[in-house]
């Protein structure tokens, strides 16, 4: 019995011998056959170049200065975009725009256009510069009650009115009447005075002449119109930025009958019910006192 016991323990323990040898191989192996992962590489950099762009916010006729244009690192990708400046190729694209005039409103970090600046040499005049092909500059003068105070601004939309006095006759009669119509309408205001630009620091311009973009036959009428009478400026919204300038069906200055709807044979308009003629009688009643009475 006692050496049943001695043979049972002798077996148990040969078992967890080889357990433990076994488990103590196993670990070895797994060891051995453990392999470093590797370690993960991150993508190269992709290549980039770099590209002119404006260092700020610039507005339509701003004259532009060496500090507004930069580069800045684009990918060679996005920076295959036609038009962009690419100082690989124009090393001195700053120095060449650097007394150019903005054409369209650029923001800061955007990349410039050749569209978008007006390079304007020794040659050529800012004005002309800013001026859309097969379009012209007109001048008129304008005073604060017929510029809306000042608040018409380089580059906003106008319509442009004629007020004039017309002398009509009707039978033998002379018929004076004040007419005012719009000629032109969504006008591009070009400059206020000689300035093309509005100044930062201010939000009205106070001037005596003001120079629009009309084409040939609208400059034509504009000039007639101011030798008829007065002209205004009427302010549109920024909505009407693309507007093109027309003038409204039927209207010539050049002619009385379309400007004012009245012919110079037609009969004056009839006067109000509520006025009387003064040919008329008005019955009165009239008091006189005299030494009290």
């Amino acid at each position: 019995m006692h050496s049943v016991n001695i043979r049972q323990i002798s077996i148990i323990g040969g078992a967890m011998l080889v357990a433990g040898g076994a488990f103590i191989w196993m670990r070895s192996q797994s060891a051995n056959l453990q392999v470093a992962q590797p370690v993960a590489v991150s993508d190269a950099k992709a290549e980039t170049v770099n590209v002119l762009v404006a260092k700020r916010n610039m507005v339509v006729g701003e004259r532009i200065s060496p500090s507004s244009l930069g580069w800045e690192a684009y990918t060679s990708t996005s920076a295959s975009t036609p038009g962009f400046f690419l100082q690989s190729k124009n090393p001195k694209a700053i120095q060449e725009f650097s007394n150019g005039i903005v054409r369209q409103a650029m923001v800061k970090g955007e990349p410039v256009l050749a569209s978008k600046i007006v390079d304007v040499d020794a040659k050529t005049g800012a004005m002309a510069a800013l001026l859309t092909p097969g379009m012209r500059a007109v001048s008129f003068p304008i005073s604060p009650e017929t510029a809306v105070a000042g608040f018409v601004l380089p580059n906003d939309r106008v319509d442009i009115l004629l007020t004039r006095e017309l002398q009509l006759s009707s039978n033998g009669q002379s018929v004076s009447k004040i007419v005012s119509t719009a000629i032109l309408e969504s006008v591009r205001v070009l400059a206020i005075d000689q300035a093309i630009s509005q100044d930062k620091d201010k939000t009205t311009m106070l001037g005596g002449v003001a120079t629009v973009e009309l084409s040939a036959s609208d400059s034509e009428k504009l000039r007639l119109a101011q030798k008829l009478g007065d002209l205004s400026l009427i302010l549109r919204g920024y909505s009407d930025a693309g507007v093109p300038t027309y003038a409204p069906t039927g209207t010539d200055v050049m002619k009385q009958e379309s400007l004012t709807g009245i012919s110079a044979d037609s009969k004056p308009p009839s006067p109000s019910p509520n006025v009387q003629q003064a040919s008329q009688a008005i019955p009165t009643a009239v008091k006189v006192y005299r030494g009290g009475q």
